[in-house]
């Protein structure tokens, strides 16, 4: 067991994270292995006011230097190097796994908050999620505090001659442009073309880079070169340090990291050898996913990490993420867009299950037929014939139509199968097609890092 030590006591999110568990009456472990639930005492709420203030809660944990036993269950008594360091030191994944997308939605907007105001509690972030559940904006302290200096070490300097434009929220004259070039240039939206977030321009370049961006759009069509030229063109306002395109990730780690891509004419797409590793297979109507996806990358020897499944659950098109790319650093990549999964299973003439026209509407499963159920009992039958699946649980036809019925009439049963019949399908393609699985997983993982000559320059925070 690792317990906390006194370098950890200046580490703020350690705090956030410790108030936030016991806030919401989560049980937390100590030395010895055993776990108390703390009780929301006066100390407890001291600490929450000044949580990110060292030199104020360090007094509250450690005054005169010595540990005070200010976390109690009532009964027992327990300082701050008492307590289990282990469950503190991921700080996310829980919470985004659970509350989906408006969770990351939200972290998204207070990233880009925090560039402008100091975020040190649920309060500041103005999303309720977080003032909510402040679990999960312990999950996302770390990427609020980080954020900033890893923006400010991009441009090398301050912000404070920068305008920030937050592509999702923006309504200027600088994101129609973008949309005016993505809608000439057929690509679609946005993150199909460019991962970044937020634009941080010069200020007094603003009208300059608008200028130029849109005569590219007014003067060029595909054919003329219109996507290498406005790529190029975006690469150059970077080198001249007057635009930075910016991806924001969640930052579950101690330092930030800072990741250049689509450098035009550099371009390095993945190109590794792999293997399926395991694969999960449940198709019972526990879980929300047919199973964690795991192969070997036998160039780097590391792993990589997929699931399949929703953002968030429900009844709705199941997407592929990619939560560990299996390269030498071993980073989060995200979700893999549907246009790649479609692209890649189209060149071996399959395709996604989707999920209004397959299940039916408006309720899942009105359109579920006996043809549908033994098309999918096939591929289960084929998928946990491969050695390298792992069968959680048998299931007769006989068990699995019955599941189909109640999934009819149940609403959290039909939403738990829609989703794992949505993964089993990509499963299934893998299975069926594990001779080119370097092939295939090389096109989903460049999918997911937007790593293709089409693709514009952005830089990446994680």
């Amino acid at each position: 067991m690792a317990l906390f030590k006194k370098a950890d006591l200046p580490k703020s999110k350690y705090i956030v994270s410790i108030v936030a568990k016991i806030k919401k009456g989560t049980p937390i472990k100590v030395e010895g292995g055993k776990s108390y639930k703390f009780k929301k005492t006066k100390d407890i709420d001291m600490l929450e006011k000044v949580q990110t203030n060292f030199q104020k809660y360090g007094k509250i944990l450690n005054p005169n230097n010595k540990y005070a036993p200010i976390f109690t269950d009532g009964k027992k008594y327990f300082t701050f190097i008492e307590i289990d360091k282990a469950p503190f030191s991921g700080m996310g994944g829980t919470s985004r796994n659970t509350l989906g997308k408006a969770l990351a939605d939200a972290g998204e907007l207070a990233t880009v908050m925090s560039l402008s105001k100091k975020i040190e509690t649920a309060k500041d972030t103005k999303q309720s999620i977080f003032e909510k559940d402040p679990e999960a904006f312990s999950d996302w302290y770390n990427t609020f505090q980080l954020t900033k200096p890893a923006v400010i070490k991009v441009v090398d300097g301050t912000l404070n001659n920068f305008d920030i434009i937050h592509d999702a929220t923006d309504k200027s004259e600088f994101t129609s442009t973008i949309n005016n070039f993505l809608k000439k240039s057929k690509i679609g939206n946005s993150n199909s073309w460019n991962p970044a977030d937020i634009y941080v321009i010069k200020s007094d370049k603003r009208k300059k880079i608008i200028d130029d961006l849109k005569k590219i759009v007014d003067t060029y069509d595909i054919s003329e070169g219109l996507v290498n030229m406005f790529n190029d063109k975006i690469y150059k306002l970077y080198e001249k340090k007057i635009m930075y395109p910016i991806s924001l990730k969640q930052i579950t780690a101690p330092k930030a990291r800072i990741e250049k891509n689509n450098k035009p004419g550099t371009v390095v797409a993945a190109n590794y050898n792999i293997e399926i590793a395991k694969f999960n297979c449940n198709l019972t109507p526990e879980g929300k996913e047919i199973g964690l996806f795991t192969f070997n990358n036998t160039t780097t020897k590391k792993q990589i990490s997929m699931q399949v499944r929703g953002f968030p659950h429900g009844y709705g098109t199941a997407q592929t993420e990619i939560t560990s790319d299996g390269t030498p650093t071993g980073g989060r990549l995200g979700k893999v867009s549907t246009k790649v999964v479609d692209n890649v299973m189209g060149l071996y003439n399959d395709a996604r299950i989707s999920s209004i026209r397959y299940f039916g509407t408006p309720e899942p499963f009105s359109d579920f037929d006996e043809n549908k159920c033994k098309e999918v009992y096939r591929m289960y039958e084929t998928v946990i014939k491969e050695p390298k699946v792992k069968n959680e649980k048998n299931i007769s036809y006989k068990e699995f139509k019955k599941l189909i019925e109640v999934a009819k009439s149940k609403r959290s049963i039909a939403e738990n199968m829609v989703m794992k019949i949505q993964g089993l399908k990509i499963m299934h393609f893998f299975v069926k097609n594990k001779k080119d699985l370097s092939t295939i997983m090389n096109k989903m993982i460049n999918g997911a890092k937007k790593i293709n000559p089409n693709n514009g320059f952005f830089i990446k925070i994680y």
